[in-house]
Formats: C-alpha cells, sequence, structure tokens
C-alpha cells in the first residue's frame, strides 16, 4: 500500500513539475515588453534549465507509474478475481511483454520524431554552412504558448538535425507509450486466448488491434500531403502547427482502447465476475 502511495506522490510530482516549469517559463517571458541583449542571455540560461526540468519530471513520473505496478503486482496474491489495473501489472511482470512494450514504443516514436519533422533529414542542405557549427544547440528562447517554448534546434551532422519542442517531446512520448502497451496487451491476449478459439473470437481480437494500435499521425499526415498536393500551402503551414492538437485529441482514446483490451483480458482470464479478494 504504502509502494502504490509513493507511486502515486510520484507520478503528482512529475506531471506538476512537467507542466509547471512550461506555463512558468512562459508567462515569465511574456512579462518583458522590450527584449535585450542581456534579457535573451538571461532567457538562454532558463531555457536549458525548463527543459532539463521537463525531462526530469517525465522521469519521475514514468518512475512513479512503474512503482504502482509493483505495489499492483505484490497484491495480485490477495484478489481471487483481480482488478484492471492489477492485470496490467501482472502482463508487465513478464519481462517479454516489457520488451514487445519497449520495442513498439520505441518504432512508433521514430516514427511519429520523423513525421512531425522532429528528426530533420535534408540532403541536399548543408547545416555547416548555412547555419552554425556542426555539432551544436540552438536555443529559440522566446515567445510562444506554454509547450511550444522553449524549443531547440539541434545539428548533429551537415544534413541531419533535432527540432526539440517540449509539446511535441510530451505527445510523442504519451501516444507511443500507449501504442506500446497496446501492442503488448494484444500480444500477451493472443498467446492466452481461449484454447477452442472460434472464428468471431479471433475477429474481435482483430478488430481490436487494428483500433487500438492504429497509427495516429498518419491521418494529419495524410491530410496535410494531401492539401500539399492541391497547392494550399498556407492551409498546410497552419495545419502544421495545430498537429500536435490533432494528436493529442487521439490520447485519450488510445486510454479507452488500453481500458478495453485490460477489461478483455480480465474476463478472459477471470470470468465476468466482480472484483473479488480473498
Amino acid at each position: 500500500m504504502q509502494l502504490r502511495s509513493t507511486g502515486i506522490f510520484d507520478v503528482g510530482v512529475g506531471v506538476a513539475l512537467t507542466l509547471g516549469v512550461l506555463l512558468g517559463y512562459s508567462m515569465y517571458t511574456w512579462s518583458f515588453a522590450v527584449l535585450t541583449t542581456q534579457t535573451l542571455r538571461v532567457f538562454k540560461g532558463l531555457s536549458f534549465l525548463t527543459i532539463a526540468l521537463v525531462f526530469l519530471g517525465i522521469i519521475v513520473s514514468l518512475f512513479g507509474f512503474g512503482q504502482i505496478l509493483r505495489a499492483e503486482r505484490n497484491l495480485a496474491h490477495e484478489y481471487v478475481s483481480p482488478p484492471s489495473i492489477t492485470v496490467l501489472a501482472k502482463v508487465f511482470g513478464e519481462r517479454k511483454y516489457n520488451s514487445v512494450m519497449i520495442i513498439a514504443a520505441a518504432f512508433y516514436g521514430l516514427f511519429y520524431a520523423a513525421v512531425s519533422s522532429m528528426i530533420i533529414y535534408r540532403p541536399m542542405e548543408n547545416f555547416a554552412h548555412e547555419y552554425f557549427a556542426i555539432p551544436s544547440v540552438v536555443p529559440i528562447v522566446c515567445c510562444d504558448r506554454p509547450g511550444f517554448t522553449p524549443f531547440f534546434a539541434i545539428y548533429l551532422t551537415e544534413h541531419l538535425g533535432l527540432l526539440i519542442i517540449p509539446a511535441n517531446v510530451l505527445i510523442m512520448i504519451a501516444v507511443s507509450s500507449l501504442v506500446g502497451i497496446n501492442v503488448a496487451l494484444a500480444v500477451y491476449t493472443y498467446v492466452n486466448r481461449p484454447r477452442h478459439v472460434g472464428a468471431y473470437w479471433l475477429s474481435g481480437l482483430g478488430a481490436a488491434v487494428g483500433l487500438f494500435t492504429g497509427c495516429p499521425t498518419c491521418a494529419g499526415l495524410f491530410l496535410g500531403s494531401m492539401i500539399q498536393a492541391a497547392g494550399n500551402v498556407a492551409i498546410a503551414s497552419v495545419l502544421a502547427e495545430y498537429q500536435p492538437i490533432f494528436i493529442a485529441m487521439t490520447i485519450p482514446l488510445l486510454l479507452a482502447s488500453t481500458y478495453l483490451v485490460i477489461r478483455r483480458l480480465r474476463i478472459t482470464l477471470y470470468g465476468s465476475c466482480k472484483v473479488v479478494k480473498k
């Protein structure tokens, strides 16, 4: 019980730290009516501190969530029919499903980073000639909405760079993690399926996998490509600015899908009875 409470506390602290520093930085930079060289120098130092605290908050949140799962796994023996969170903890108590989740999340994260322009590859340009020395990190310190400032242009080679926008990073981590969890749950469900499985169950699993692990970025990417092909560059640029919002709207759907998969898995393993303690 204490481990679970500690985990919940850590998740709350991590989320508050991440969102708080982004909101605080944005409000602070907007409070200056005139920007001087000295002010921009201060903003530059704050920008590196802000992004470091954002990543610290993410790490603390993930660590807290891991503590919650460990606590639920330790309490699993107390249930005849466990709650959904305990079922989730049971699945990720097995190393192979942890590996499936990490691999799926990593691949999806790379895909998201590529289509959202977090990873920039331009073979026809030479960053060293056109911008700055290679490698280098250039902070853009002012001024935008919370989550969109500060951001960083990172030049790795003459043709490869990264664009680190906090809002994009948070969405990538959230969506990739949920996709990885859904893939691992789908694999676990298939491995532990009823032995005398019928065509109805298999078709239901196929539909679930298609829905739950679907690509949230593909619709926005397809829409943007169609608009650019039609020549409406201005509309495409506006949509690109709000693409993180479109993708963030899929997070509740992924959360709902995760819950439905866990619920289905719980029924498969323990029947349809309510949560029952020994």
